[in-house]
């Protein structure tokens, strides 16, 4: 009986103990993420950058395919990685010449920028460029303000993808006058913002214009062939009292010329009128 008393208290400790191994054993292991393959040496080496070529909206463009066609096969063109028979804004406006070899695309718009490719058919080798618009940029020739008020100079582009835009400044009235950073000239009160046309830095806006802030702006773009000038001018706050005070003067000094006038050309006739009274009272 001792011996039974002994080994139940025995028993039940090694049950226990052995019961929440088993069930720690048992349960799923947690599922951790695979390790992320190791990329291939090619992959990490930088991309080879596209031959850009940059043409004029509204212009004309070409692409000549170079790759050898000993077996004379046929070129494949591609725009954006899309068969350029499928491309339906260049439907009816490119033609393949030599043999397929030369693209051509004559008024290019706009959206016609992207990037191109040609291959011959069943071959995997492949020629490509990156087709730009080249950025024809747009001011006003003269823009006014008022001290006092904001100033808000919008530089138009014609030309996809839209390059960023740089603004100078300089108050030189020569032609090749060099021009300073228009944010660093203008200091806090400037600030530049992309246009609703979508031109990164394309808006220049200036708070409360000064006098001082007189000059010539520009804004400039990669590739530009020129950039794009306008003459600021800024008006004094009195300027348009000054025009009224003028108007106010002449025609204070035109009253009082009338009433100088009216009051010397009745005192004769006041005079005659009195010298007939008298004469007919003698009478």
């Amino acid at each position: 009986m001792g011996r039974t008393a002994f080994c139940v208290p025995l028993a039940i400790l090694f049950l226990a103990s052995v019961i929440p191994s088993k069930a720690q054993s048992d349960a799923p292991a947690p599922v951790t993420a695979p390790a992320p393959a190791a990329a291939p040496a090619s992959a990490s080496a930088p991309s080879e950058d596209l031959p850009e070529l940059l043409y004029d909206v509204r212009g004309n463009f070409s692409l000549h395919c170079q790759l050898p066609n000993d077996n004379s096969l046929a070129y494949v063109w591609k725009k954006n990685e899309t068969d350029i028979e499928q491309v339906w804004e260049l439907k009816d406006r490119y033609q393949l010449e030599r043999g397929g070899a030369e693209f051509r695309v004559a008024r290019a718009y706009e959206d016609d920028f992207g990037n191109y490719s040609c291959a011959l058919a069943g071959a995997a080798r492949e020629q490509r460029w990156a087709v730009r618009g080249r950025p024809h940029l747009k001011l006003p020739a003269n823009t006014n303000v008022v001290e006092g008020q904001k100033l808000k100079l919008v530089c138009k582009v014609v030309g996809k993808p839209y390059s960023r835009v740089t603004w100078g400044y300089t108050n030189s009235s020569e032609p090749d006058a060099n021009y300073t950073d228009a944010t660093e000239v203008l200091g806090s009160r400037a600030s530049l913002a992309d246009s609703e046309q979508g031109v990164p830095n394309g808006v220049l806006l200036l708070e409360e214009a000064q006098r001082s802030d007189a000059g010539r702006y520009r804004c400039g773009a990669a590739g530009a062939l020129a950039p794009a000038v306008t003459t600021l001018r800024v008006k004094d706050m009195y300027a348009a009292l000054w025009p009224f005070l003028g108007i106010c003067a002449e025609v204070f000094v035109l009253c009082a010329i009338i009433l100088v006038y009216e009051k010397r050309r009745t005192k004769p006739e006041l005079d005659d009128s009195d010298t007939d009274n008298h004469d007919q009272k003698k009478s």
